[in-house]
């Protein structure tokens, strides 16, 4: 596979119960996994609410994802970003 994996994991028995990343305490390889970051991209012209600045559409931000509630089945996700 070209992974690395320790003598320590297969010594240990722990491939019986656990996966690699588990054994490792991996937290996740990704923004998103570690912190519940996404790349978002305004789809259209806004204000901020703080300092009541125009942000642009297209304007892209690191914005944290969170989920505000559901409809019937579909999640509804909240999005908050910082201003520049």
């Amino acid at each position: 596979d070209g992974y690395y994996i320790p003598p320590s994991y297969h010594d240990s028995g722990a491939y019986k119960k656990k996966s690699i990343n588990q054994f490792q305490n991996s937290k996740g390889h990704n923004q998103y996994l570690q912190r519940s970051v996404v790349r978002f991209e305004l789809p259209y012209d806004g204000f901020c609410t703080e300092c009541d600045g125009h942000v642009g559409k297209g304007t892209r931000f690191n914005a944290h994802k969170a989920e505000a509630g559901a409809y019937f089945t579909s999640k509804i996700y909240e999005f908050t970003m910082k201003c520049r």
